[in-house]
């Protein structure tokens, strides 16, 4: 039986702690001043809205990771530099776009990105493990800085020693004056005549900000602990049986076959248009059909990839008996998969001129976009070994293109141009789909005839019309605030009456 293997490799620590997850080089001054920075930055910033504060905050970060990382001999290239370029990338996206609904899954993958950067994953086993390994390695990264604290604290210098005492006497008093003044008020009056105001030298007056600060130090702090640590390369898969040619070949001659009924049905439909035969004999509408078939297809594209993984596992090696045979099966179901993911695309489309657009219907198409683009690679990398060993590594870039595609177009902002166009089409725009949306969708919407314009625009424009700190610019916002200034919303219209709300069936 095998030990578990560590995916980071555990670093060796210059007091010989070596599966304490320290580096085994002494902390570079950066790091701790970068994590206090990204923590004071947070802080202060993160209490206002998304915008350039959440980019300076990763670029903070940056600064004591890269900083770990010239300590350690190593410098960022290839793939790091990927990943590292997604990682700000998603970060970057709430200066430019205000998609508040899509920002927390941003974040999340500009946390998963930068520790892609980190650890340098090559295989299935890392790309899928070590965006989690970031919160494992905060404790490693305090504990490192300790270290590098206490070695420095023997050569400071009488100066140096008093400004420590001085910096923690203030910190002291902040603290626990502070919750006294909180607990008493007597106390509480005589912090009142030294400040401006109490909430000023309260820190439970701002728990909220020193969590956030504490956070943001945190992930600061950890992130330049993994770029400083020396990283093992992954382990290969162990060797499993293979099954007998017939214990894989009949499962995947039968997959293909259904796949190629399924897909001979769809071509048949849409060249002989069969969709009014279809939707007579089941008694459904376009949207019906559509929205009855997309998800269940959506489904089966992810298992066809569970499928296809699974079957590269257990499938025969390359050179050995029957390789040629489970590569052409194999390449069949991609390739009748791919059909499957068009029929699919294509049924949502029909939903969306039927129905328009959603939240919801943009991200399902998003991810059977990727579905596809999976496929399209497996067929593209099977046949070369070389290429292959890329392929987890070109998922994940091909996850991050579409995701920040997805971001950059502004999801918010399609929804509002199909919502003008069926109107320009038909002239009449089911408000349903296009409530509710955020200042990317202000040009849009400002194209609509009255009354759907202004009282569409109405909520944006309240949620505009307070002032931003400097730090949470948003360029979508303030193009909105410009267009609403230049033409403000009518204060009259009814937005509750029949002419309002429109009258399209779903």
């Amino acid at each position: 039986m095998t030990a578990p293997v560590d995916l980071l490799g555990p670093g060796t620590g210059a007091d010989g702690r070596g599966g304490s997850g320290i580096p085994g080089v002494p902390i570079p001054v950066a790091v701790p001043v970068a994590a206090l920075a990204a923590g004071v930055w947070a802080a202060f910033t993160f209490t206002s809205a998304l915008g350039a504060n959440l980019l300076i905050a990763a670029l903070l970060a940056a600064v004591g990771a890269a900083a770990a990382r010239r300590a350690r001999g190593g410098r960022l290239h290839g793939w790091g530099a990927v990943w590292a370029a997604a990682a700000l990338g998603f970060a970057a996206l709430p200066l430019f776009r205000d998609d508040s609904w899509l920002h927390p899954f941003t974040t999340v993958a500009a946390f998963g990105f930068g520790t892609l950067a980190l650890t340098g994953p090559r295989g299935w086993r890392g790309m899928l493990a070590r965006p989690f390994v970031l919160p494992g390695a905060v404790r490693a990264g305090w504990q490192w800085a300790a270290d590098g604290l206490v070695r420095r604290v023997p050569q400071r210098t009488a100066a140096g020693s008093l400004a420590v005492a001085f910096g923690l006497s203030a910190a002291v008093l902040l603290l626990f004056g502070g919750l006294f003044a909180a607990a008493d008020a007597v106390v509480g009056s005589w912090l009142d005549d030294a400040a401006d105001a109490a909430e000023a030298v309260d820190p439970m007056a701002h728990t909220g900000r020193w969590i956030l600060g504490a956070v943001a130090a945190s992930v600061a702090l950890g992130a330049a602990c993994l770029a400083a640590r020396p990283h093992r390369p992954e382990p290969e898969p162990r060797s499993l049986r293979v099954p007998k040619a017939v214990e894989w070949a009949l499962p995947l001659l039968v997959l293909d076959l259904v796949f190629a009924v399924f897909v001979f049905v769809q071509i048949a439909v849409v060249v002989f248009d069969g969709y009014h035969d279809v939707l007579a004999d089941q008694g459904m509408n376009y949207a019906e059909y559509a929205r009855q078939g997309f998800f269940t297809l959506l489904v089966v594209t992810a298992l066809t990839l569970a499928v296809a993984a699974a079957a590269s596992r257990f499938g025969p090696a390359r050179g050995a008996p029957g390789r040629r045979l489970f590569e052409t099966l194999l390449g069949t179901l991609c390739v009748l998969a791919l059909a499957v993911v068009v029929s699919a695309l294509h049924r949502l489309q029909l939903y969306v001129d039927y129905s328009g657009l959603t939240r919801l219907r943009i991200c399902a198409a998003t991810l059977e976009l990727w579905l596809g683009v999976l496929l399209v690679l497996i067929l593209a990398t099977g046949p070369w070994a070389r290429a292959a060993r890329r392929l987890p590594r070109l998922a994940g870039a091909s996850g991050a293109a579409i995701l920040l595609t997805l971001g950059a177009l502004s999801p918010d902002a399609l929804i509002a141009r199909v919502g003008v166009e069926r109107q320009r089409e038909s002239g009449v725009v089911d408000v349903r789909d296009i409530e509710g949306l955020g200042a990317d969708a202000v040009p849009w919407l400002d194209k609509l005839p009255e009354p759907q314009r202004s009282c569409l625009l109405r909520p944006i424009a309240r949620d505009l019309a307070a002032a931003e700190p400097w730090y949470a610019t948003n360029l979508a916002r303030g193009r909105a605030r410009d267009l609403l200034a230049e033409r403000p919303p009518l204060a009259g219209p009814a937005c509750e009456s029949r002419e309002y709300r429109g009258d399209s069936s779903r």
